[in-house]
């Protein structure tokens, strides 16, 4: 009688090893029997232990077919007897392509969740994104080195809003500062929060945010070609010393002039607290955005009186929610009504509204419900090398489980 096993291990790279590893790391509280890890064909590239028989390749096959037919579709499972079944998770990489799958033999109730929904931590959704980098071949640390800004350096990252209705062809990303590649301590998604916290002081002049927005126009200005076909828009978080040095707005302009680029590519983030703060700074800068081209998006946005004159600004294009409120709203009332106020009163004042630290489903839903424009979340779509859009068309991101 032949033997019901098959060897489908092709190698085992490295690098593929490694992101295996962390997961089953992740995983330590789980009862799982073996782990393996298929590129896209179905072929098994590493496995902890043992071979994959030809049932387990069958239904490998079948969970590769159903994440091509359903791409929001996370995960495919089997129960296979007495509570042990095979538990698939799509390898998708931060732009919704499947590169493969991690395929687990485990006691499904060891896992937790329901059928569909095994497994929902952030840690465990990013590094299924970081599995699938490596199973595509690719490496996610192609972001370019933009300067060395304090002695250290920095790299452009962006994460892209996922749309929770329809708000134009435009793709929308939030610009972000990464000091560290996804192979070192901390990992990608950690900001240089000295460096940050460095450039909030009013005396900094605004020194990184001339860093970022000189190598950001030069990128929208190389791939000029690429976003007349697929509009974007690019916003870059505006420092407290950025905000109160009058040279900087001439900066930017130059910026813009050199670069020969739409200005209407970039917008700034200003917060709230910074408007509340320096009111008379804040709106010198809006009307000069209005005069450049520019946009502005009003950062953890609470509906606070003070903030009521800006709003005129014809410069003010979008609102983003204060991430406490959207966090709180799924369980107090009055939150509830503040996020719908806001979104209700972004319709009125014709501005995108956008809700942040969404990681759930249900969070999702509800504010889609209410009239929210878009969502932002590291499960939602995680931060992205700014390089990695360039050998891409900006396409409508997939609306994940995750």
């Amino acid at each position: 009688m032949p033997s019901t096993e098959v060897t489908t291990i092709k190698s085992l790279p490295t690098k593929v090893e490694e992101v295996a590893l962390e997961i089953g790391a992740a995983m330590s509280g789980s009862d799982i029997y073996r782990t393996s890890v298929h590129d896209a064909t179905g072929a098994a590239v590493w496995i902890s232990a043992g071979n994959i028989d030809r049932a387990e390749q069958a239904f490998m096959l079948d969970a590769l077919d159903s994440f091509a037919l359903e791409p929001a579709r996370a995960t495919f499972e089997r129960e296979i007897g007495k509570g042990r079944g095979l538990v698939a998770y799509a390898a998708r990489d931060p732009r919704g392509a499947l590169h493969g799958a991690l395929l687990l033999d485990v006691n499904l109730r060891s896992l937790g969740g329901r059928t569909g929904e095994r497994i929902t931590l952030p840690l465990f959704a990013r590094l299924l994104h970081r599995l699938a980098l490596r199973l595509a071949g690719e490496k996610p640390t192609t972001a370019v080195s933009i300067a060395s800004h304090d002695g250290q350096p920095v790299t452009l990252y962006v994460q892209q809003l996922v749309k929770l209705r329809s708000a134009g062809r435009t793709r929308r990303y939030e610009v972000l500062l990464r000091a560290d590649t996804v192979d070192s301590a901390p990992a990608p998604q950690e900001a240089p929060r000295d460096m940050l916290d460095r450039a909030e002081d009013p005396a900094s002049g605004g020194k990184l945010d001339r860093v970022v927005v000189s190598q950001l126009c030069q990128w929208l200005a190389k791939n000029r070609a690429q976003l007349d076909v697929d509009p974007a828009a690019f916003s870059v978080n505006l420092s407290t010393g950025a905000l109160l040095d009058e040279s900087f707005m001439g900066f930017v302009e130059k910026a813009l002039r050199d670069a020969r680029m739409n200005p209407r590519l970039l917008g700034f983030e200003v917060r709230e607290d910074q408007c509340r703060s320096h009111p008379e700074q804040a709106l010198r800068f809006m009307q000069f955005c209005e005069k450049a081209g520019c946009h502005v998006v009003i950062d953890d946005f609470t509906f606070h009186s003070e903030l009521l004159p800006m709003l005129r600004q014809r410069s003010v294009r979008m609102l983003k929610i204060d991430a406490s409120l959207t966090v709180a709203a799924l369980k107090d009332k009055v939150a509830q009504a503040q996020v719908a106020a806001i979104s209700h009163g972004s319709r009125v004042l014709g501005m995108h509204c956008v809700a942040k630290r969404i990681e759930s489903p249900m969070a999702r839903q509800w504010l889609s419900a209410i009239g929210v424009d878009f969502a932002q979340g590291y499960l939602l779509e995680g931060p992205l090398p700014i390089t990695e859009l360039a050998s891409l068309r900006l396409t409508e991101p997939v609306q994940r489980n995750f």
